[in-house]
């Protein structure tokens, strides 16, 4: 799920005057850094189900369409391997904000 979202990043922020675009932007990457740390802790389907939401729940808030690609998610290698993805790809706008 390595899609490029930056067209979708840049509607998002848009919507926003640029003070309130630098706080949003600090606070999803906190989210998604949050996110990849609770992620390392998994012990449980329970835990990685919980995890996984909340990732789908960052996803929605973006407006990106990636319900079905998140439920293909079946291992925590996976979930870190696209919150990182989608992470760098919020970390190369931040200059265009």
């Amino acid at each position: 799920m390595f899609i490029d979202i930056s067209d979708n990043l840049h509607h998002f922020f848009g919507r926003y005057s640029a003070t309130r675009r630098l706080s949003l932007y600090q606070a999803l990457l906190e989210e998604l850094v949050s996110i990849k740390a609770q992620a390392q802790l998994v012990e449980s389907d329970e835990q990685f189900n919980a995890v996984k939401h909340k990732f789908k729940g960052i996803c929605r808030y973006l407006v990106l369409e990636f319900d079905v690609q998140i439920a293909q998610i079946i291992s925590v290698e996976q979930l870190l391997d696209v919150v990182g993805h989608i992470y760098g790809q919020v970390v190369a706008i931040k200059d265009e904000l």
